[in-house]
């Protein structure tokens, strides 16, 4: 039994493509295994036909994302587009997919007064709640001299997923990065007066 008798076709493509960009010929066994399941011209068209596939798609992905660009609603895109390779099918699922996707990447990265209001108290509260939790961790082994550097990681994920909940915004938004960033920096503040207080 060969290394490559478990796999699929489409595992065979990748592996043939890979071994041609990586080696500049497939191995012996590969085409040995190719050969077993057809002809060496067959598995070459099909390698092509899907190069070709997801170029259409590529086309039509661009040209959705510049329909949706122009406000064309989804309706008026799936009468417009037209393909020889993609059933209507799969181009309304990609025109659903790209439209939601584009939409929210959108919205995602606006910067309006809500997103700023909403990142100021997300700060605020982040900063108190992730201090908190530090700092009983750090209470519980009994050691306030025990921050460093590395609890910075952990205090800024917790920052991050508290301001995102206020926000509804991931960190690609540059309000929602910011507001992270100072709730760390915050929590430096305050274990540092915390330090400060313990030791006098």
């Amino acid at each position: 039994m060969s290394f490559y008798s478990k796999f699929s076709e489409n595992d065979l493509i990748e592996s043939y493509k890979n071994q041609l960009d990586y080696q500049g010929k497939p191995s012996d066994e590969l085409l040995e295994e190719i050969l077993k399941r057809g002809s060496i011209d067959e598995f070459i068209k099909k390698i092509n036909t899907q190069k070709l596939i997801l170029n259409e798609r590529n086309r039509i992905i661009r040209e959705i994302h510049q329909h949706y660009l122009n406000k064309s609603s989804k309706q008026e895109v799936l009468l417009i587009l037209n393909s020889d390779l993609l059933s209507r099918q799969e181009i309304t699922i990609l025109v659903e997919e790209k439209y939601t996707d584009i939409h929210f990447r959108i919205e995602n990265s606006k910067v309006d007064f809500d997103t700023i209001i909403s990142s100021f108290i997300g700060t605020i509260i982040a900063s108190f709640v992730s201090t908190i939790i530090m700092l009983t961790l750090i209470l519980l082994i009994n050691s306030l001299i025990a921050f460093h550097i590395f609890l910075l990681i952990p205090i800024y994920i917790i920052n991050y997923l508290i301001i995102k909940f206020f926000t509804n915004k991931t960190r690609d938004n540059l309000a929602v990065f910011i507001a992270t960033f100072m709730a760390t920096v915050l929590n430096c503040l305050y274990f540092f007066i915390l330090i400060y207080l313990y030791k006098n």
